[in-house]
């Protein structure tokens, strides 16, 4: 099989963005409102089973009402603050791409295989974080992206991927997805597209059944990942090559 493209999600796949990116805009954010409140990050790694951050802060509203009255507006604007903030922390360095991240892309850019975004984050999100670590040609390294207010319906639902493929005009089992979550292992695969997860501090207890390969991360040659592929156990630094061998086991 032919490898003709790769599809990253973002938030703890692409980039490091929970810690240092949307956790801290939450509680930054949490503190000029001046809410009670503010998210541990064991709290966090609860909340991101919910996918979306406005949702997520919907739900945090919903087990406890008591801690927070806010109406519907209010976490729509809340969020929005905190969209801005995390921005301000991109544009500022403060979110790193995950090692082997910036390899595997530019190999396949210079091979020819389009890399696309599949994400449940806002594309001024991606836009912000792409700009940053790809500079201005970064529309060239990924023709398609397809965020969450691209779509009706958010990760584990598998629309973005759906979309993805159709803008891409490739065949399922011909593209590699990279997740780093159990839900979004879910949306990819219903989509039908063999999915590598990259587990983080925020994923590593999750199952991922099914997946083509459950890895530490993309890895280098100075710095491999370790995990499981089609193969078994071992150190990994991933490339287009590879990927496309593991697409014929």
């Amino acid at each position: 099989m032919v490898l003709k493209s790769v599809i990253f999600d973002v938030d703890g796949t692409l980039a490091d963005t929970e810690l240092d990116g949307h956790l801290w805009a939450f509680n930054h954010v949490f503190q000029q409102w001046k809410l009670p409140f503010r998210w541990s990050i064991s709290l966090y790694r609860e909340l991101l089973k919910i996918p979306g951050g406005q949702e997520r802060l919907a739900y945090y509203q919903m087990l406890h009402p008591e801690r927070v009255p806010l109406s519907a507006a209010q976490i729509a604007e809340i969020h929005q603050v905190k969209t801005s903030l995390f921005i301000q922390r991109v544009r500022a360095g403060a979110i790193p791409l995950r090692i082997g991240v910036r390899s595997l892309i530019s190999a396949c850019y210079e091979q020819h295989i389009p890399v696309a975004i599949a994400t449940t984050t806002q594309y001024a999100n991606v836009e912000a974080l792409l700009i940053t670590h790809f500079g201005p040609q970064w529309r060239k390294i990924f023709p398609v992206v397809v965020a969450g207010d691209h779509v009706v319906q958010k990760k584990p639902h598998p629309c973005v991927y759906h979309e993805c493929l159709q803008r891409l005009g490739v065949a399922p089992d011909e593209a590699v997805a990279f997740e780093d979550s159990a839900v979004g292992l879910m949306a990819a695969r219903q989509a039908g597209i063999p999915t590598v997860v990259t587990m983080n501090i925020w994923t590593y207890h999750q199952s991922f059944p099914d997946a083509l390969g459950v890895l530490t991360g993309i890895g280098t040659y100075k710095n491999p990942a370790f995990g499981r592929g089609p193969h078994g156990w071992g150190r990994y630094c991933l490339n287009p090559k590879q990927l496309e061998e593991w697409l014929t086991q």
